[in-house]
């Protein structure tokens, strides 16, 4: 499968450079934003994946004196790589799993089939979690094309 990845090792530097604030937020793509929660989540347990993710984009933007951090963009996507990784065989590689996860859905408009942008612009949503307003989250993998 062709993709941003041709080795675990990729996923792995991305990852150390995420960790160690090497990457400029401003290019810091989504392709990469969804590898970086996907290796934690394969890793560790939610919980703690979700926790590595949320405090790593905050010392990321602070390192390099941006603003902007989502918690509840943050938490969906988690959501939906979670989701996903409980469809892949643990023997597949990391690089295989990245490519065919952002091949599915690299682009970030599948939040807007859950939530309006009027709700994600909220104080609220942007401070802490909240449910979406336009379809529940159950399946969310189901809204992503097969790649």
């Amino acid at each position: 499968m062709q993709g941003p990845f041709k080795h675990d090792s990729e996923v792995l530097d991305l990852v150390r450079r995420f960790e160690l604030c090497e990457i400029n937020p401003e290019d810091f793509r989504h392709y990469q934003h969804l590898t970086v929660a996907l290796y934690y989540v394969r890793k560790f347990p939610y919980e703690l994946a979700s926790q590595k993710v949320r405090n790593g984009i905050q010392k990321l933007a602070a390192a390099h004196e941006k603003s902007g951090y989502h918690e509840t963009i943050t938490m969906f996507w988690l959501m939906v790589v979670h989701e996903f990784l409980a469809t892949v065989e643990s023997s597949e590689s990391m690089c295989d799993v990245a490519n065919r996860f952002v091949a599915s859905c690299t682009g970030p408009t599948l939040i807007n089939d859950f939530y309006s942008k009027a709700l994600l612009s909220t104080k609220e949503a942007r401070c802490g979690w909240v449910e979406p307003d336009l379809k529940p989250l159950s399946g969310a993998m189901e809204s992503v094309p097969s790649a």
